[in-house]
């Protein structure tokens, strides 16, 4: 007789395949994705079902030990979701439990996840107005919830709204129920979140422009025919208004009764677009589910329950998003797909926008990727006939663009007009947005007070004790910060090394850029917008809010302020900086210069007032802040790409990056040499491997750390290489071993 054998994945870091019998009344109920609780060793442990099958004999079966339950049918993982793993899992070099852990959500894998019931309260039976008034003498307080009840146009209430109005409500439905007079019963309860009583834009409501309808209408076609379609990337000028494009796609979709996912960058973003989408369809506002790791346990719970069990059409979130349980799916939607913030850091190190195109492809659904400033892999997709290009060339309501003047920090130094970081020009035209009563944003990408302590006298830097890093100094609090490990200690007074005096801030951040402006204005509303004044839950929203409402005059932040908002009395743009990013040891760093200079110029124009920005600089013949001040992102590309051809770098190769760490610094140098002498046996000389080098960022968190980069054509015959090797080395235990697949950070 066959038996049947199911291979589950035990333990989700290791992600151990081990094989367990399926018990004969079981057989009928396992599938592939189902959590069940299996033995191991001496405890009981929860996997996930990956395959099942039939074996002929009973040799095989009788070492086996059997499933012991199935956790939940309802908690499983889709067959779609499990291929994605695999493919995760083989791409990205991770354990497959590990790409499974992405699918379904830690909260969600324990045995017993918590959820929420609410009691609700129905009449028993038909109740005559003799009994009531008999009621109201003998025990007035239940006479009033029956009462309540009997009000209800429903004919049903919940104890958690009783509860507002009456004291005691458990106890009085208590004994109503004893009478026969009521019945409680329990249902679940939902935590909808819910952005209610925060200020967010509307979307605008006029008619599409041409282009608008245009690129709706080829979208529809894909998603009407999604069997024929391809990638869509929708390029838009800033403010060409591609948010109506994705609620008309989203329209069609739900009308042929598919699904959507919605991607955006970051956290933030989310009420902005959800609001939005329930303005526009609010028929389905309770179907349209947010998910992101801000959600509390129990709202993340019923999210993915509710999505889980097909009550969700649309999905809304950051990259974990991608993974969403839908059913039916259409379309996928991924809003300035061109961020890094789609790259996860940790393991499983994917990327949401490919995973998303791999899901889309695997579920026969349309995608479509959206940015003023896109990537260069999506862009040279287009050229090569990978993907659709789609574009958005004209502003809506034909709003004149800002105007971009650079300002040249080193001829203002020798003219005199450079007192400060924030130059006369500069300050010339805040002044003038405050007696016009109009907004002005000072963009730096960099917190804190200062970057580093210095002594002038023997050169002393105050650096982080565990990384390679100077501390920041943080003027609230009077402290020294380390931005990567978070180590904290406070600013000496004299110089830690030689005992003089003579130590001084250098470098600015936010909180200094703060300072200075309160002096120079010392009337205006000034709000700082970073990671250190951001701590509070909600306090980004209620600063938008106080934004739109015209009851902040100057609003100083970081790199936040670039993400797809929308700010209509905003006609000043101050960049304060523009050199920051375009110097960091990074091929990408010029690339990453000029989408942020693009977007964060974009914000100055979002009204009906003509917008400014000014960006101040030490290298103004840089061409990529000429060609983000000429908004010309065609002749930033065809430069760009021709500079990645010549070097070989991404996207015209693939970058594989092992990072060895260790508090040790000669393990982590050995271990990585070694690793480097075995796949150069391996691997064919077309594969490039670097040397083993330290990293550029040498110290974080207490340990040494070595790169190993690898350029390769194709990625599956270096992760091939890459278990072959390692499986032959032992690695010690005080060494760790990261490997990041195309990386987007090479710190």
């Amino acid at each position: 007789m066959p038996i049947v054998v199911a291979k589950v994945i035990v333990g989700q870091s290791t992600g151990k395949i081990l094989s367990y019998l399926v018990p004969e009344l079981l057989q009928n109920q396992v599938k592939v994705g189902m959590c069940v609780l299996v033995p191991l060793r001496t405890r009981v442990a929860q996997g996930v079902v990956i395959d099942v099958s039939e074996s002929v004999g009973n040799e095989l079966g009788g070492k086996l030990r059997a499933i012991y339950e199935i956790v939940s049918e309802t908690l499983s993982v889709q067959p779609v979701l499990i291929s994605l793993a695999h493919w995760m899992a083989e791409y990205y070099y991770c354990p497959l439990g590990a790409a499974l852990r992405c699918m379904l959500p830690a909260i969600m894998r324990k045995v017993q996840a918590p959820s929420k019931e609410r009691y609700i309260f129905k009449l028993a039976r038909k109740i005559d107005a003799d009994e009531l008034s008999l009621l109201r003498e003998k025990a007035p307080c239940q006479a009033q919830l029956l009462l309540s009840l009997l009000k209800d146009p429903e004919g049903k209430l919940a104890l958690a709204d009783v509860e507002k109005k009456l004291k005691r409500a458990g106890s009085l439905a208590r004994s109503l129920e004893q009478r026969g007079l009521l019945c409680i019963e329990r249902a679940q309860a939902h935590r909808r979140h819910s952005c209610s009583g925060k200020v967010h834009l509307q979307s605008r409501t006029s008619a599409l422009s041409a282009e608008q309808e245009i690129a709706l209408q080829e979208v529809v076609t894909y998603i009407r025919d999604p069997e024929n379609s391809r990638p869509i990337l929708l390029y838009e000028a800033t403010g060409g208004g591609k948010t109506e494009v994705y609620l008309g796609a989203i329209e069609e979709t739900l009308r042929l009764g598919r699904t959507a996912i919605i991607l955006v960058p970051e956290i933030s973003l989310t009420p902005q677009i959800t609001e939005c989408l329930r303005s526009r369809l609010p028929s389905i506002q309770d179907q349209v589910i947010v998910v992101h790791s801000h959600l509390s346990r129990g709202s993340r719970v019923d999210a993915w329950q509710r999505i889980h069990s097909k009550q969700a059409l649309v999905v809304i979130g950051a990259r974990s998003a991608v993974f969403s349980p839908l059913n039916d799916l259409g379309l996928i939607i991924v809003d300035d797909e061109h961020e890094g913030s789609y790259k996860q850091e940790e393991s499983p190190k994917y990327h949401a926008r490919d995973m998303a195109v791999l899901r889309a492809t695997r579920e026969k659904c349309a995608i479509l990727l959206g940015s003023a400033t896109p990537s260069l892999e999506s862009f040279l997709n287009t050229r090569k006939g990978k993907y659709r290009l789609l574009r958005l060339k004209n502003h809506v309501e034909n709003r004149s663009l800002p105007t971009m003047r650079i300002l040249d920090l080193r001829q203002l130094r020798r003219l005199g007009r450079l007192q400060s970081i924030l130059s006369e020009p500069l300050c010339s035209a805040i002044q003038e947005r405050l007696n016009r009563h109009e907004q002005t944003i000072l963009f730096l990408n960099r917190r804190g007070f200062s970057t580093a302590m210095i002594c002038t006298i023997c050169g002393h830097v105050c650096r982080c004790p565990d990384c390679s890093l100077s501390m920041t100094y943080h003027h609230i609090g009077v402290r020294l910060i380390c931005h990567l490990c978070g180590y904290i200690a406070l600013a000496p007074l004299r110089c830690p090394s030689c005992e003089d005096f003579s130590i001084r801030y250098t470098g600015m951040g936010t909180q200094k850029i703060e300072e200075i402006s309160k002096q120079l204005f010392p009337t205006a509303r000034i709000v700082r917008v970073d990671a250190d004044s951001m701590k509070r839950k909600n306090a980004y929203e209620e600063v938008l809010g106080l934004l739109k409402l015209g009851q902040i005059d100057l609003l100083i932040g970081t790199q936040i302020l670039t993400k797809g908002l929308h700010f209509p009395n905003v006609t000043l743009i101050g960049i304060v900086n523009a050199d920051l990013s375009l110097h960091i040891t990074d091929f990408r760093a010029g690339e990453r210069t000029f989408q942020l200079l693009t977007q964060i110029a974009s914000r100055a124009r979002r009204g009906a007032t003509q917008g400014e920005v000014l960006v101040q600089t030490f290298t103004p013949s840089s061409p990529y802040i000429q060609f983000a001040c000429h908004r010309n992102y065609e002749g930033f590309f065809e430069q760009e790409i021709q500079f990645r051809r010549y070097c070989g770098h991404p996207p015209f190769s693939h970058l594989v990056l092992l990072t060895l760490r260790s508090s040790i610094r000669e393990h982590a140098e050995s271990i990585a040499k070694r690793i480097a002498h075995k796949l150069a046996a391996i691997l064919p000389p077309t594969v490039r491997i670097g040397d083993a080098v330290p990293a550029p960022l040498q110290r974080a968190r207490g340990k040494f750390r070595f790169h190993l980069a690898i350029r390769t054509k194709g990625v599956s015959a270096v992760v091939h290489a890459l278990r072959i090797a390692l499986g032959k080395l032992p690695i010690p235990s005080d060494v760790a071993l990261s490997v990041d697949v195309d990386p987007y950070q090479l710190l």
